[in-house]
């Protein structure tokens, strides 16, 4: 085991049971995020920087045992590292600071800071995720774009070790179903790019989304870009909408969070085209346009106009449409052909 001068979690939560010589427990985050950050840029090495050697043991937190296949990822560093049969991982690292981000289908995401001082091992647990239906097949969606200009990329070849090999469309898209949970390796050929290979954790029950960035020539690229969707929200074509970039402005958790409002409309003065309206201490209005209100949709179901009578700790993501823009469904016959404010609850709350 590896003492606390070889690396730590600051600002990560103790277990009361751990029984890890490193309090390197970090905190664990939601798996149904529909964004993602984007990717660190990858940090550059030295030829003459020393290297750190690290082994990391990913086991489950009640029984433990080392977890095989699970993914283990660093902010700026290109590999990935999957955990074998005993549920270890070997690293090098230059010395420094790491967000370090750990998955595996059927466990609860780990999100926390390493610091690398000297060689040594450090333990990782993990929480079996509850009521998840490992009957119901995950799904893999990718999509491969050229790393330089972003542009789709039709027509590469994309293989799974067992889920057999797919050609992209016109949007560089192709899908797998019937998949494993678990940790599928991705990989990517196309005549005059480099090929790649990259692991991917399936969550059951769930469609995993990745994009996947090709370069013209053999060089270090950043990590592959990966957001595990919510069924909830595949089901109000919510994903569909986003990714054809129908809405006219987008209000994620992330910058719920980022703002620490007190009110959801305190989140709405910063986004563009919106303005806040206060009539009243329990009337508070979105206007777009010529003073036209926005009406609001939670979950699907028309709440009226006062924004504020949503809490903000409720919302995980909202559309906003104005305009021929907003989707017919939700124009109304009061709606007055507006525009609408879609928010959609964490646990379906409303």
């Amino acid at each position: 085991m590896m003492s606390p001068r070889w690396a730590s979690f600051p600002g990560g939560k103790r277990r009361s049971r751990a029984r890890a010589a490193v309090p390197a427990l970090v905190a664990i985050l939601p798996l149904c995020m529909p964004m993602s950050a984007p990717p660190a840029a990858a940090r550059e090495i030295a030829p003459d920087q020393e290297l750190i050697s690290l082994t990391a043991l990913v086991r489950d937190v009640f029984d433990d045992r080392g977890l095989q296949g699970a993914v283990i990822q660093l902010d700026g560093v290109v590999t990935r590292y999957v955990t074998g049969e005993d549920g270890r991982a070997e690293m090098q690292l230059p010395a420094g600071t790491y967000l370090l981000t750990v998955r595996k289908g059927g466990y609860a995401e780990l999100v926390g800071d390493l610091q690398v001082f000297e060689p040594g091992e450090f333990t990782l647990d993990m929480e079996r995720v509850r009521d998840v239906d490992m009957r119901v097949p995950p799904k893999l969606l990718v999509r491969v774009v050229d790393g330089r200009s972003g542009e789709a990329i039709e027509g590469v070849r994309v293989s799974l070790e067992e889920g057999g090999t797919r050609m992209t469309d016109q949007q560089g898209r192709t899908e797998f179903t019937d998949l494993q949970p678990g940790v599928a390796r991705v990989g990517v050929e196309m005549i005059g790019y480099a090929q790649r290979t990259e692991p991917v954790a399936l969550h059951p029950d769930r469609t995993t989304s990745v994009v996947v960035a090709m370069s013209p020539r053999a060089i270090e690229l950043e990590p592959i870009v990966v957001n595990v969707r919510s069924p909830r929200l595949e089901r109000w074509g919510v994903y569909d909408r986003l990714d054809r970039g129908e809405p006219r402005r987008v209000l994620t958790r992330r910058m719920i969070d980022q703002r620490a409002v007190g009110r959801l409309s305190d989140a709405f003065y910063a986004v563009p085209g919106v303005r806040v309206r206060h009539r009243s201490i329990s009337s508070t209005r979105l206007v777009a346009r010529a003073n036209c209100t926005l009406s609001v949709y939670v979950d699907g179901f028309r709440w009226g106009t006062n924004i504020d009578a949503v809490p903000p700790d409720w919302v995980e993501l909202a559309e906003v449409y104005w305009g021929l823009s907003t989707p017919i469904e939700y124009t109304g016959m009061r709606g007055g052909g507006c525009g609408a404010v879609l928010i959609w609850t964490r646990l379906g709350a409303a």
